[in-house]
């Protein structure tokens, strides 16, 4: 089957797969050629893509919620954001994490920017753990 992480930027990943394990919100959702048809919503977490057979992982990716769509031999992930979590520098992400949990306290409680601060803030907790 094929898979495709789309974002609003740019197209994340498009490949072919023989199983896909996504982060619903319904709880994970594994996907093998000939699934249903299906529509989800997708939380933030790690979609694992087996490209050969199932039991392994060959391409793990980071997203941040959005919609899937689950067909007998496709499945399309839109997603706010994604990123392939074998290219992300840890220690990039680390430095980006202190960066914006400085930001969050020096912000007044009631200050608009604290939300996109904590998505940035759960974005690079994200990234960390995968």
């Amino acid at each position: 089957m094929r898979i495709r992480i789309v974002c609003p930027e740019f197209n994340a990943y498009e490949g072919d797969a023989v199983f896909v394990a996504l982060p619903s919100t319904d709880g994970e959702l594994g996907v093998l050629s000939n699934h249903a048809n299906e529509i989800c919503t997708v939380k933030a977490g790690i979609v694992r893509v087996s490209d050969r057979e199932m039991g392994t992982v060959d391409h793990r990716f980071a997203v941040e919620g959005g919609y899937a769509e689950v067909t007998a031999d496709e499945v399309v992930i839109l997603a706010q954001r994604a990123a392939d979590v074998d290219a992300v520098d840890p220690e990039e992400v680390r430095v980006k994490l202190a960066v914006f949990e400085d930001q969050l306290s020096n912000l007044a409680p009631d200050d608009a920017r604290r939300a996109y601060l904590y998505n940035e803030v759960a974005w690079c907790k994200l990234l960390l753990a995968a």
